[in-house]
């Protein structure tokens, strides 16, 4: 009797033992995701917002973000090189906006190699596969084309400043501008000067074009940064000009209707959902393929409610 009550003890120590070891198993932390993120520069304010926005994210989801970008928002090897070593550090997800989105880079096929998910955020590829997180950047040309024209009472000439056509998100500005521009029978699109992706215009280009081209009244410009750049010249002066991208800067200029309006791309929003996006995505979560962020619409008689809300 006395060896039955042990073999009994014995065995309920061994089953207590074994469900002790599977409780402790089952409450691991599971391991902290690893998202790998190419920006096309680091050095504005824009970037930084995105930045800031994707650590905000990934402190509240508990992932690390590896946050890299060229010096350049042209420089498409260098941007390139840094998704390819994030690649081969086997990092969970793989975010970029891409500064060359018509030609598929190496990196897409060795991560597709490797099983590891990319996905754009700000600007998309042009082949439409890879998720995007964004605003409609269609959209917003189409946007701030439709208020110069309102503040030109529909009629005359407008340029656009643009930065470079390999980037969707200035392609499809360029679209939504001209889509717009079409509809309205008094006005035209003088000229388009591609190539300011985050870069300023100088002062002797601003001069160039008002002189070859004098009728020009409005600039539709796809970067604050070279908004900023433009309205910093004498040459502007009278020049009517809207623009896009959220930052201190810009958002001083439309209050002193240095620009008369601006889309509200919040790099904040999109730094945040895209790093939400990445951790829904490896972990089975995702409901869209791509998310559509909505940007408001500023000028100098509601920018004082936006700040008001966004600052609180």
């Amino acid at each position: 009797m006395g060896k039955r009550i042990t073999g009994s003890i014995l065995i309920l120590a061994l089953l207590l033992t074994l469900c002790s070891c599977k409780s402790t198993q089952t409450e691991m932390p599971p391991r902290e995701l690893i998202i790998g993120v190419v920006a096309k520069c680091a050095n504005t304010e824009y970037w930084m917002s995105v930045r800031s926005g994707m650590e905000a994210a990934a402190k509240k989801s508990d992932c690390r973000v590896l946050f890299f970008a060229p010096n350049s928002e042209e420089d498409a090897e260098a941007q390139e090189k840094l998704a390819s070593s994030l690649i081969r550090r086997r990092v969970d997800v793989l975010a970029v906006s891409p500064i060359d989105a018509v030609n598929e880079p190496a990196y897409l096929r060795e991560a597709r190699k490797l099983g590891i998910p990319v996905i754009s955020y700000d600007s998309a590829f042009e082949s439409g596969e890879i998720a995007y997180i964004g605003i409609d950047n269609q959209l917003a040309g189409y946007q701030m084309a439709a208020n110069l024209a309102k503040r030109l009472d529909y009629q005359g000439e407008i340029g656009i400043v643009s930065g470079e056509q390999d980037q969707m998100c200035h392609r499809e500005r360029v679209e939504g501008i001209t889509r717009y521009i079409e509809t309205v029978p008094g006005m035209k699109i003088s000229y388009i000067e591609s190539g300011y992706s985050g870069a300023k215009m100088s002062g002797e280009k601003v001069s160039e074009l008002r002189r070859d081209y004098p009728g020009v009244k409005g600039l539709v410009v796809t970067s604050a940064v070279t908004a900023l750049g433009i309205i910093e010249s004498s040459e502007a002066a009278g020049l009517r000009i809207v623009t896009i991208d959220v930052q201190e800067d810009v958002l001083y200029a439309l209050k002193n209707k240095q620009i008369i309006g601006l889309v509200a791309q919040s790099g904040y929003d999109i730094g945040y959902k895209t790093i939400n996006y990445a951790r829904a995505l490896k972990t089975g979560q995702v409901k869209e393929k791509n998310v559509i962020i909505e940007a408001e619409f500023l000028t100098a008689e509601n920018v004082e409610d936006y700040l008001e809300k966004h600052t609180q």
